[in-house]
């Protein structure tokens, strides 16, 4: 078996490795990252291969260049490799692709999740029109501070109509230098706007013609947008083991720190899915508009009046991830009867404490 570190930069690839039976070690450097260069190199060698590379920007188009020539071929965390500590010392591309297969031949690291094409060209259109959504905001805050400063009261969006009149009659009354700003704030922001309605327009195409999205969409609050995002972002649900680890790989699940047996619990994890946080905390905020027979609402507001009601939100967007996780799991509909049954079966007592009790 050869195990071979691949240090993958965005223009070319180290290769470092060492035969496990002769003990024979195999170096290239600097490999430009195309199909006929790793060819060259890797067809040459006499199988089988196992590698391991660190995930990137630009891992996953080369992962499936580099794929077809390997037995077994890892995409690793970084922090999985090197921990959370400054390396201290020399550092150079050879030494991280053999401490790459060093560690590959001990069976220290474990492989990430490669997402295929259509997964991943779909997160690029869920994580455009999240990019997008930020911008409009950004610049629709620019311009509410450009007026407020200049001693204009807004009452009204400026994303309506009305709020085009209301930046068409400041701009007549702002001094020339202030006016053109606002003139070139207002431009980008239309064009941001025009971005965002493409985008919805595409995600609403690809969603109606995707199975998956499909049944996510049977829950109340979720569209084509927050559908297509968790399908993307989520991928091939056998990955997680329970929804346990789907929760914590969204950020709902609170930091832990441990000091002399004792846990206390902190703010919620930002090591996540970044994407997949933001739309769950979306939808969590609608608990309270869901209705008063909807089990999601029924736990809004058991929260909300106990703790507050951002706790709620977060309540709400945990069990959403259940419920998502069962769905994919099971391939079904939404059906809020088997959240009413759960709630009934965890706050009923056990059969033999109620015989005990009567």
């Amino acid at each position: 078996m050869l195990y071979l570190g691949l240090d993958v930069h965005s223009k070319w690839t180290t290769i470092n490795g060492f035969d496990s039976v002769s003990g024979q070690t195999v170096f290239w450097e600097r490999i430009n990252n195309d199909r006929d260069s790793f060819e060259a190199v890797l067809g040459s060698l006499e199988g089988p291969l196992c590698g391991a590379m660190e995930t990137g920007t630009s891992c996953w188009s080369i992962y499936r260049m580099l794929a077809p020539f390997f037995e077994k071929l890892l995409v690793v965390d970084p922090v999985e490799v090197w921990g959370r500590k400054v390396r201290r010392g020399a550092k150079t591309d050879a030494r991280d692709a053999m401490t790459l297969a060093v560690k590959l031949s001990r069976g220290e690291l474990c492989g990430l999740y490669v997402p295929d094409e259509q997964t991943q060209d779909l997160r690029s259109l869920g994580r455009a029109k999240i990019q997008a959504t930020q911008l409009v905001t950004k610049l629709n805050n620019e311009i509410w501070s450009l007026l407020k400063s200049w001693g204009f009261g807004i009452e009204r969006s400026l994303l309506s109509k009305q709020g085009d009149k209301i930046l068409a009659e400041a701009a007549s009354r702002l001094p020339e230098h202030t006016a053109r700003v606002l003139e070139m704030w207002t431009r980008m922001l239309h064009e941001a706007q025009a971005v965002v309605a493409e985008l919805q327009e595409r995600i609403e195409e690809a969603a109606s013609n995707d199975e998956v999205c499909q049944k996510l969409m049977t829950i109340p609050c979720v569209g084509e947008f927050t559908a297509l995002v968790m399908r993307a972002e989520i991928g091939d649900i056998r990955r997680f083991a329970s929804a346990r680890h789907l929760v914590s790989y969204c950020g709902l699940c609170p930091t832990l720190s441990m000091s002399a047996g004792k846990g206390k619990s902190g703010r919620l994890s930002k090591a996540c899915n970044h994407a997949l946080r933001y739309v769950f905390a979306l939808r969590g905020k609608c608990g309270s508009r869901l209705g008063r027979d909807n089990p999601l609402s029924q736990t809004y507001w058991r929260t909300a009046i106990r703790h507050s009601p951002n706790d709620g939100g977060i309540a709400v967007a945990r069990q959403l991830v259940r419920v998502v996780y069962a769905m994919m799991k099971n391939g079904t509909d939404w059906n809020p009867e088997h959240l009413h049954r759960q709630r009934q079966t965890a706050e009923s007592p056990p059969a033999a404490a109620a015989a005990g009790t009567a």
